[in-house]
């Protein structure tokens, strides 16, 4: 819903500067006033302490490890076999941000309409998180086999949609930019294009969802999920910001797509031997070795023999549309 709102704001307050190659200094003052109105209502959250659960018990503080422990732990999850599984679609979850927002919708589209596709980009996020999300908890008893249909269906969409980005992108270069495309005066034209930025975002959603449940699907314990899930972050913005140096060097177009879709096809089939290798089904996931066995990938040295339930909930927050640049220069292409 943020990425909506953050979509019709340019909408709106470019609506009429159809020539204009970036967003008017209105847009960035409203995008501050909201920031700040978040920050403010932030303040407002009731201490733990003070929270009451409907059959009338008190929720408990939470109880915090030291910093050093936690810095030991996260340099494990550098040798943990199944983060190292996880790599790949980690780096390539936000990789494709920076093509897609400057190299489809940037390239293609006039500045409106960039704000308008927005709108629909975050929206199909919403359609693919809860389409993808039923799948991965409702479809099928067995929690492996849900896993391994999620996988495949967002493979098989994955493979289509970044097909049709190839179709796309071999119509332009960067030496060869198209007249932008209005959604009120390029007819047909804008149809097939946008459909496809729309398509970006269904996948987007749909990819990081499958993936989280995945990281979810490996413990029921809260601090080593907040772990996984920091690693998972963490690899990701690195791969984001790897992405806009490339594009800031103007690498080939074609050759951003190939490699935005190989990281997420090469992901695809190492989540399969994740979830066989790690989950359970009948309610449990392993969490490392038995004791006395060994690890695939991984030395006894450093496995964890501790097994723990399986959670299956995962979330994936929305961000602003121009939130995953490092730079303010870079907002023509993602409004």
């Amino acid at each position: 819903m943020g990425g909506v709102i953050g979509g019709l704001i340019p909408f709106i307050l470019n609506y009429h500067r159809i020539e204009a190659s970036s967003v008017n200094d209105a847009t960035y003052i409203v995008f501050m006033c909201f920031m700040s109105a978040g920050t403010l209502l932030s303040l407002a959250i009731l201490h733990p302490r003070r929270v009451v659960r409907d059959d009338g018990t008190h929720c408990t503080n939470t109880e915090y490890s030291n910093v050093s422990t936690e810095a030991i732990e996260v340099l494990k999850l550098f040798l943990n076999w199944k983060m190292l599984l996880i790599v790949p679609a980690a780096w390539a979850s936000n990789f494709f941000y920076s093509y897609q927002f400057n190299n489809v919708n940037g390239a293609l589209f006039n500045l409106r309409t960039r704000g308008l596709n927005n709108v629909f980009y975050w929206g199909a996020q919403m359609l693919g998180s809860v389409g993808i999300g039923y799948v991965l908890d409702f479809s099928f008893e067995s929690r492996r086999m849900r896993g391994f249909v999620g996988i495949g269906i967002v493979g098989v969409l994955g493979t289509a949609i970044w097909g049709g980005g190839l179709v796309n992108q071999l119509t332009y270069s960067h030496d060869d930019l198209p007249e932008k495309l209005d959604f009120k005066s390029s007819g047909e034209a804008f149809a097939g294009p946008f459909v496809l930025y729309f398509s970006y975002g269904l996948l987007d959603a749909m990819f990081q969802s499958m993936v989280y449940w995945v990281i979810g699907a490996l413990a029921d314990d809260s601090e080593t999920l907040s772990r996984y899930a920091g690693f998972y972050k963490g690899v990701q913005s690195a791969g984001a910001a790897v992405a806009w140096q490339v594009d800031t060097h103007k690498v080939s177009l074609l050759s951003q797509l190939i490699v935005n879709w190989s990281l997420t096809t090469l992901s695809y089939p190492l989540l399969v031997v994740l979830i066989m290798l790690a989950v359970k089904d009948g309610n449990r996931a392993e969490e490392g070795a038995a004791k006395g066995s060994a690890l695939p990938f991984a030395s006894p040295a450093i496995a964890d023999d501790t097994s723990f339930v399986a959670k299956e909930a995962a979330t994936k927050g929305s961000a602003l549309p121009f939130a995953s640049s490092p730079a303010v220069a870079d907002d023509s292409s993602k409004f």
